[in-house]
């Protein structure tokens, strides 16, 4: 019998939940509204928005879905490929065998060359002056697509995953610039900006002096409630002949604090290593596993941070319930109160760290390693 738990991407039956999101997310795209949806790394974000595109694929006739990766983004030439290519695909998907000639005239200095699979997909690849300005070829871009969508009579909705990775280069005040002015004045298309690096990507959109201030609807995804998540672990090990009950699959819940991918994650483990029924004793040895599989990538993030950092990160671990700028936090810190606000701002800005009613690491599962390493020194 296959593990029916996701790690990855989830969709389909696999998709726990989110009802109330989902039908949120739709009105905004119905009504061609912009909207920032943010979370901590691997909450779901992406699983989400392929969830909302697929359906709304299906229910909207009229509707272009577009969705590119902007993470690998290294260069302004990277963010044309992924943008045109995102487009044509989006098209490509919704006019049948003919959009290769429905294409031809879509961008006036970016040509596109399609490759058809024998499966029947395509390939793109793209060609330009590469003397062409950023300008330029943005403006060929959104006006392009957006030509499309008024000849058509069709609306869009373009997702922009991972979209801080443009604060990453080094024309990208101009770059936000140029496409804030396009995307105001896209009524037909609505556009969504997804990430992960929270601090960031809000910045883009609440600091006054960047060009996207105040241009979207802010969207916080927040972790699926309990009683939810349990009901879909409990109905995962029932339908492949395993019983886990409600105080188990809460438990296992609790154990990652609901962080989303440690709970899938969490139920892998567990439903692989049961035979009939889930126990506390199999919970907590999947828990060590659970620890052990993401120590290398805990570890590589350690050894990147300063020592602040690192003298910050276990007294917050340590101390949990006190106050960063109390006598007990800064002893046992060995920081100043300058060296404590540094410390903070740079976490906050790794996205390490969070503020609830005291600070706290973002990732649970890295807290509990952090803890057991802290313990065997």
């Amino acid at each position: 019998m296959k593990n029916p738990f996701t790690i990855g991407l989830v969709s389909g039956e696999k998709f726990c939940n989110r009802k109330k999101e989902i039908k949120e997310l739709k009105r905004f795209i119905k009504n061609s509204q912009n909207v920032v949806i943010y979370s901590p790394r691997r909450y779901g974000k992406t699983s989400l928005i392929q969830k909302v595109l697929k359906d709304l694929s299906k229910e909207e006739k009229k509707l272009i879905t577009i969705y590119a990766d902007l993470f690998p983004v290294s260069s302004y030439q990277d963010l044309v490929d992924f943008l045109s290519k995102a487009i044509i695909e989006g098209i490509g998907k919704e006019v049948n065998k003919s959009f290769i000639k429905k294409i031809q005239n879509l961008f006036k200095g970016i040509t596109p060359t399609l490759t058809i699979k024998p499966d029947g997909s395509f390939s793109v690849s793209l060609t330009y002056n590469p003397s062409a300005s950023i300008e330029l070829l943005l403006s060929d871009i959104f006006e392009g697509l957006y030509n499309y969508i008024l000849s058509k009579n069709l609306e869009a909705v373009v997702v922009l995953d991972e979209f801080q990775e443009i604060t990453t280069l080094k024309e990208s005040h101009k770059i936000e610039g140029i496409m804030r002015g396009y995307i105001q004045s896209h009524s037909s298309i609505s556009y969504f900006f997804i990430g992960s690096r929270r601090r960031i990507l809000l910045d883009m959109f609440t600091n006054k002096n960047k060009p996207f201030y105040k241009s979207s609807f802010l969207y916080e995804l927040k972790k699926i409630p309990e009683d939810e998540f349990s009901k879909c672990i409990i109905k995962n090990f029932e339908k492949t002949g395993k019983t886990c009950s409600t105080d188990l699959a809460a438990m296992i819940y609790n154990l990652v604090e609901g962080y989303p991918y440690y709970v899938q994650k969490l139920s892998s483990i567990v439903w692989d290593l049961t035979n009939k029924k889930v126990t506390e004793k199999i919970i907590f040895e999947a828990l060590n596993v659970l620890i052990n599989t993401e120590k290398a990538d805990f570890e590589n993030i350690w050894i990147n941070l300063n020592s602040s950092e690192k003298a910050f990160l276990k007294t917050v671990v340590k101390l949990s319930n006190f106050p960063i700028y109390s006598k007990e936090f800064i002893h046992e810190s060995g920081l100043s109160i300058g060296g404590i606000q540094k410390a903070v701002k740079s976490l906050i800005e790794k996205d390490l760290i969070e503020k609830d009613k005291t600070y706290r690491l973002t990732d649970p599962v890295m807290k509990l390693w952090l803890s057991r390493e802290i313990n065997q020194i």
